[in-house]
């Protein structure tokens, strides 16, 4: 669990009445998970709408009882299915105060895995609904369960023009000393804009207070008086909020509140005696009577984090690569004004519900159980398929249709705000190669590797460009560097004249043979077959143990020398003792069936090669980034025009076993879906059983390694050919570094972490929190490495002080995060198969990319922020099979450039039709950015479009942002290109 370090806040002013009995706030609710033991349809059906239904009853059948709602994504489901008496009956206690929606969002959404993209689309969603149907907005934020809390929280309710937000999930040491100082309340600062939000984290748990079994009424409210006194003095003010409900709590509303209506009125009835009054609240009767008691409580900038990060890495990855399409179909619904067409409308629909969906707090982190996981990953398949579909195509099935006769079209479609000019990957069908064309018909190059065949594209900001492909003869693909292709059976190594095939060894340059247990040296005349020695010049042969001559022969002119049994024979450095074969001048020791030749660095034993010590140093350039790899083929070495000279960077794959839990345990003791708790005593570094390495590629425009470590884990290290001059792009700056690992073994819980070890000295490093803010974690070498483990969403980096260079690293989707003393480790994978716990026994296959680069420190976070952006949103593709280019050209077009690139720093999170969201650092001409179209009038507006801040008319807008300022806009437009 990582550990939150948390200044304290001191000085507070304390606020306690004279004149007046504290008031405990009894806050009703039900926290209803979107899927975690059971889907969201199981618990819908089974448990949600009881609860729904019951409330309403209740809530009418007392006037002082409350209850409080979070999660709009079950509601819009209760609500479709409503009559028109139910809705008003919603509408009808929403406007007396009994009923109160909170949070707003489609879920509960999870703080520590999401982007702030796909953050920012579940609010829109839960906030647009409740304004469409109850004309609502809640003004206080409920996020009573996310596994730790980020501080672009505090950012974010800030600017939707919340008033405040509850957290619960804590580390309890921290909870703890927040209650012995009264900072459980405090003013949460934004360190990027100054803003900030009053914040409440609740002194114990959301759950309702466990009563002592067999007791009366009188004792139970002396018991909860009890209780409530003592939280009292962890507050400022004489008001203390205490939760009435639980997961799915409420199926039965009229019961549970006669219950607890008992305790009420006991309390009530004697509240001089038991120095309180109790009452149910909603969190804004709760956050009026603390705030206008003139509560100034102190200001904090910290986040808070209890840990997990890297669970379910493959439903991770599915819904990272979901958003990234969803956000493409947005761009070009918005910029082609779509609005109307059905199949696009749908597909839109599906894939903002999908994508709210998995920000979950027990979706997107990979905590759920089995039932709840497939139906997550299912609900993202299904609505994957209409969105990539009217995006892009599959290009093996399409593909596969391409003959000489015919030509396919390749649509490419940038999502960026910025010019495109990337490369971009296909996969071909097998035994297709291909041509690749521009739109004039001339030749783009283009790399066939493997399967997929790379090549540049370029696009306007925010538009398309058409490409072509034609059928081409395919040319034999040989590996460069010797190494296992299919196997060790097909091992060549040139360097040193050894072929080792299908159990045959074969070493030319020396004369030495030796296939199926038979070895032969034509040199000097030795040949032993199946236990039979044969020396044909000096006329002495031994066959099946028996020599023919003399039982003590010595032969001294030819260096022979037999006795009892042992054949010696000096000059030729052949000895052979008791079935053991010795060749010590060519370096082969041959004993009881293993093989190893020392000079070569080969060694076979019970059938299993090894490549150890003596191939040749190589490293591989794209004439901006050189990669030297050492004889053992590791990469040990880094150059490039940005890194400032050379560095040395090593990497490893590292096993953590981690350690399970006995039957009586507590969560954060011991490994599970939420906690990482390795035995760092066991820990494993994976090294290659084979020889591991084999360069795929060599240029001109790709250069590739591959690597081999075991039956589950291989990677792939490419570079591209820069596309500047100056060394300015991320292809002069990054290497992809791709793993492909699983299944995991079984035999252990275990997590597979990826660590580069560097010649940088820090023990600090940043990580983005949500992707976009960055915050510095400092390595606190006290603690185990799961309490300076962090999230990881979009990129990490840390900084060397001599010279100012930075090591980063960049990534497709959420994962865990360390680095100290020059090392960084990411999280790659795991799997928990435990007993008491089957959500962790995860044995998904996965192939995963991560870009890894040194740059200057100085254009470090805008290189990470702009690379991050590019990485996560790359162009999308469609195919389709034409009879000729001018199928395409005399009906379609070629290009497309509807917006005005902007500078590099300035990034767009979204584009939706009349939408615009940025989060940028300079200045922006509006009407410049949409140059197909006139601007007739634009609002500010909070971040979900609801409330409306501030009006402007006409194009000419200029909006003025801060560093990592986030605002938002909503332009009326009118097209000006028809």
């Amino acid at each position: 669990m990582a550990l939150a370090l948390l200044a304290l806040c001191l000085g507070a002013t304390l606020i306690r009445s004279a004149s007046s009995l504290p008031v405990v706030h009894l806050v009703p609710h039900s926290h209803c998970d979107a899927g975690y033991r059971k889907s969201f349809d199981d618990y819908y059906h089974s448990e949600v709408q009881y609860t729904l239904d019951s409330m309403l009853v209740a809530l009418q059948q007392r006037q002082d009882r409350r209850f409080v709602w979070e999660e709009v994504s079950y509601f819009s489901v209760w609500w479709a299915q409503a009559s028109q008496e139910e809705r008003q009956l919603v509408t009808t206690l929403v406007e007396k105060g009994q009923l109160e929606f909170i949070g707003g969002g489609w879920v509960m959404h999870d703080e520590a895995d999401t982007s702030v993209y796909a953050t920012l689309n579940q609010m829109t969603l839960g906030l647009q609904f409740l304004n469409e149907t109850l004309n609502v907005r809640p003004r206080h934020e409920w996020h009573i369960d996310p596994f730790g809390h980020s501080i672009f929280m505090a950012e974010l309710y800030s600017l939707l023009g919340y008033t405040s937000i509850i957290l619960n999930r804590v580390p309890d040491s921290v909870k703890q000393q927040m209650k012995a100082d009264k900072s459980l309340e405090f003013m949460w600062q934004s360190p990027f804009s100054g803003r900030e939000i009053f914040t409440h984290v609740l002194d114990m748990h959301y759950s309702t207070l466990n009563f002592p079994p067999a007791i009366n009424l009188e004792e139970k409210a002396a018991f909860f008086v009890g209780i409530c006194r003592e939280k009292l003095g962890w507050y400022m003010t004489d008001h203390v909020l205490v939760p009435f409900g639980n997961d799915f709590a409420f199926q039965n509303a009229t019961e549970d509140f006669a219950s607890m209506d008992e305790i009420v009125d006991a309390i009530n009835s004697n509240s001089t005696a038991y120095g309180l009054t109790i009452r149910y609240s909603t969190l804004s009767e709760y956050m009026d009577a603390v705030l206008s008691a003139g509560v100034t409580p102190c200001g904090t900038t910290d986040t808070f984090w209890s840990g997990f990060y890297t669970s379910k890495p493959a439903q991770k990855l599915l819904s990272a690569v979901q958003d990234a399409s969803l956000r493409a179909l947005e761009t070009i619904r918005a910029l082609s004004l779509f609005l109307g067409n059905g199949n696009v409308e749908e597909a839109l629909v599906l894939a903002k519900n999908t994508s709210a969906i998995m920000q979950h707090h027990d979706a997107i982190t990979g905590t759920s159980f089995t039932e709840s996981y497939n139906d997550y990953n299912a609900a993202i398949l299904c609505s994957a398929s209409p969105v990539t579909y009217t995006l892009s195509s599959d290009s093996v099935s399409v593909l596969s249709g391409l003959t000489e006769a015919n030509i396919a079209v390749v649509v490419v479609q940038n999502p960026l705000p910025h010019d495109m000019l990337s490369y971009v990957s296909v996969q071909l069908p097998q035994g297709v190669c291909v041509q690749v064309l521009d739109a004039k018909m001339a030749t783009v190059g283009s790399q066939v590797v493997g399967s997929m065949v790379y090549f540049v594209v370029q696009a306007s900001a925010g538009g398309m460009e058409v490409y072509y492909m034609k059928k081409a003869s395919c040319e034999e693909q040989k590996p460069i560097r010797g190494g296992p292709m299919s196997g060790p059976s097909e091992l060549e190594w040139a360097h040193g004249g050894l072929e080792w095939a299908n159990g045959g060894l074969q070493r030319a340059n020396g004369g030495l043979e030796w296939a199926n247990g038979g070895l032969e040296w034509t040199n000097g005349g030795i040949e032993w077959t199946n236990g039979g020695l044969q020396r044909a010049n000096g006329g002495l042969e031994w066959t099946n143990g028996e020599l023919e001559g003399p039982r003590e022969l010595e032969w001294a002119d030819g260096g022979l020398e037999w006795a009892h049994g042992g054949i010696e024979w000096t000059n030729g450095g052949i000895e052979w003792a008791n079935g053991g074969l010795e060749w010590a001048n060519g370096g082969l020791e041959w004993t009881n069936g293993g093989l190893e030749w020392t000079n070569g660095g080969i060694e076979w034993t019970n059938g299993r090669i090894e490549w150890a010590n003596e191939l040749p140093q190589f490293s591989i350039s794209n004439g901006a980034i050189e990669l030297n790899f050492n004889a053992t083929n590791h990469l040990v070495g880094w150059s490039s025009p940005a890194s400032n000279g050379s560095h040395s960077v090593e990497q490893e794959y590292i096993q953590y076993v981690e350690r399970k839990a006995d039957l009586d345990f507590n969560v954060c003791d011991s490994t599970n879906v939420y906690t990482y708790v390795p035995q760092l005593e066991d820990t494993l570094v994976l090294t290659p059983n084979n020889p591991p390495t084999t360069i795929t590629a060599n240029g001109p425009l790709v250069w590739e390694v591959t690597q081999t470590l075991n039956s589950y884990l291989n990677n792939s290290i490419r570079l591209f050919k820069p596309l500047s001059s100056d060394f300015t792009d991320q292809y002069s700056n990054f290497v992809e570094w791709q793993t492909n690992i699983g299944p995991l073994p079984s035999d252990n819980a275990s997590s597979f972490t990826l660590s580069f070890r560097t010649d940088l000295s820090t023990d600090s490093f940043v990580t983005y929190s949500n992707g976009i803010y960055p915050m510095r974690r400092t390595y606190n070498s006290s603690v185990l490495p799961q309490g300076n483990t962090y999230p990881l969403v979009g990129g990490a980096h840390f900084d060397g002080a001599s010279p100012q260079i930075t090591f980063s690293v960049l990534a497709r989707r959420s994962m865990g995060v360390t680095a100290h003393g020059g090392i960084m480790e990411i999280m790659l994978h795991r799997r928990l198969p435990l007993l008491f716990d089957p959500r962790g026994d995860d044995d998904s296959v996965m192939t995963d990319s991560v870009l890894l680069g040194f740059v200057s420190s100085g254009m470090a976070q805008p290189i990470t922020m702009a690379t991050s952006m590019s990485f996560t949103s790359p162009p999308t593709l469609h195919f389709a099979i034409l009879n000729s280019s001018e199928e395409w050209s005399s009906g379609c077009m070629t290009a497309w450039s509807p917006l005005q690139s902007l500078p590099q720093d300035v990034h767009v999170l979204g584009l939706d039709l009349l939408d615009v969201h940025q989060d940028v650092f300079e200045s922006v001409d509006v009407g410049a950015f949409f140059k197909l179209w006139d601007i007739l009038a634009i609002q500010e507006t909070t971040p979900d479009y609801q409330e409306v801040q501030e009006s402007f008319k006409g194009d000419d807008v200029t909006i003025e942002l801060n560093s990592l300022q986030l605002r938002s806009f909503v332009a009326q437009l009118k097209t000006n290109h028809l």
